[in-house]
């Protein structure tokens, strides 16, 4: 299983170096859906979920508002909740997590929370050699 992380707001989504539009005056592009206005602080949801081979997880929603996903969060909160729906969508079979190597995830208490709790679990050495490998080959995906 693999499991990530995402911030919704209200303001959408929404990159300027990407969504271009051609016109020939800043009219013309505000006419044609060129301005977007945005929030200074916009309402938002942090949603967790996670992905297996043949099923998701439920979502995991930080609903308070100042609950953001630090080490602590992530090692006390969700990797429990990560290892719950794991063992309700495998059962009795053995499985695996995986995750990136964001900073909650390096924790040293999540590095030693996973280690401990599944059965198999990719650490964040591992993971960091195959970043540094895709980075280097110019793959940023």
């Amino acid at each position: 299983m693999f499991s990530d992380e995402k911030i919704f707001t209200r303001n959408g989504y929404f990159n300027p170096k990407n969504d271009v539009i051609w016109a020939d005056s800043r009219y013309d592009a505000n006419e044609a859906g060129g301005y977007h206005e945005t929030e200074k602080f916009p309402v938002s949801l942090m949603v967790a979920l996670g992905a297996t081979w043949n099923e998701l997880t439920e979502p995991y929603f930080f609903l308070s508002k100042n609950e953001r996903l630090n080490g602590k969060t992530y090692h006390e909160t969700l990797l429990p909740f990560i290892k719950e729906e794991g063992d309700r969508l495998f059962g009795h079979k053995i499985w695996g997590f995986q995750q990136d190597v964001a900073s909650c995830h390096t924790d040293g208490r999540a590095q030693l929370w996973c280690r401990k709790h599944f059965d198999f679990f990719i650490p964040k050495e591992k993971c960091e050699r195959y970043t540094s490998r895709s980075e280097e080959s110019g793959d940023k995906n």
